[in-house]
């Protein structure tokens, strides 16, 4: 269970945010080439971590499994984010309170219904992700793949996405393959990488800039490093996170979600332009 937070953060957070007024949160995804890599955990102590400094989270998990973010939390999950959706059930009440300054929301069964959802129920949803935002300065998302493969349209309408690559051969393949698939269909041009279970801190820089050069010269995109995570249970990303969104926060215009009501996005065919031609790295 993650450290309990004090009540002089809270009090401190909340004069804060009246001194300084409200803010649309920062926005991120966590997402992984493959399940057991340690991204759940990892997402839950950073979670925690930001809570603890005094900033307001929601972290919303699509995750269904035994080990989700939930289950790390304690948590039994007693309505999904879909309810909210479908029908006039309360956002507040689906919201479960995993301690001060720190709120979570399943969002499982939201995750597989989300690409067969009427207009009515995306303005729902569009509305409810932009009260979240208002009310918190960090909105995380645990996303899965579905089918061990597409990401849910919740997670692509994220900003920033945190790639999480255990330190083995087949977990560092199955994260690049992710990222390629990202920009050949959606058109992505960064992204975070945090490596988990390296040896040492030099083990996990040498896969991060390999993965960054490859990734550099054959999809044209950039890569941003968050860390080298050896014990995912007792460590977090909250302040290089924090630091890498205030860099880019002057490089774009936009850190909260894309409202999916006005999404058309449809599959980039052959990549981006202007483009090297994408290349299976082994």
């Amino acid at each position: 269970m993650p450290e309990p937070i004090s009540a002089a953060a809270v009090d401190q957070a909340a004069g804060l945010r009246r001194l300084f007024g409200a803010q649309t949160a920062h926005v991120v995804a966590f997402v992984s080439g493959r399940e057991a890599c340690g991204r759940t955990t990892l997402l839950v102590r950073t979670a925690a971590a930001l809570a603890r400094a005094g900033q307001g989270v929601i972290l919303i998990d699509e995750n269904s499994g035994p080990n989700n973010a939930l289950s790390t939390l304690g948590i039994k999950a007693r309505h999904d984010l879909l309810d909210a959706v479908q029908s006039d059930y309360p956002l507040d009440r689906v919201m479960q309170p995993a301690g001060p300054l720190l709120n979570v929301i399943a969002a499982a069964k939201l995750a597989v219904a989300l690409d067969h959802v009427d207009a009515l129920s995306t303005e729902r949803l569009d509305a409810a992700l932009k009260r979240l935002q208002e009310g918190s300065a960090f909105v995380l998302v645990d996303c899965v793949a579905r089918n061990g493969r597409h990401l849910s349209p919740l997670a692509l309408a994220v900003p920033h996405m945190v790639v999480v690559v255990a330190a083995q051969g087949a977990a560092i393949t199955q994260a690049y393959a992710l990222i390629k698939r990202l920009v050949r269909e959606r058109g992505r041009e960064g992204f975070h990488v945090a490596i988990t279970r390296a040896r040492t801190g030099q083990e996990a820089e040498a896969i991060f800039y390999n993965m960054r050069h490859t990734a550099r010269e054959h999809l044209g995109v950039h890569l941003d490093y968050l860390g080298g995570v050896r014990e995912p249970a007792v460590e977090h990303l909250a302040d290089t996170l924090q630091h890498s969104l205030l860099r880019a926060a002057g490089e774009q215009d936009w850190h909260g979600f894309e409202p999916l009501a006005h999404r058309a996005a449809p599959a980039i065919a052959g990549g981006r332009q202007g483009l090297k031609p994408l290349e299976s790295v082994v």
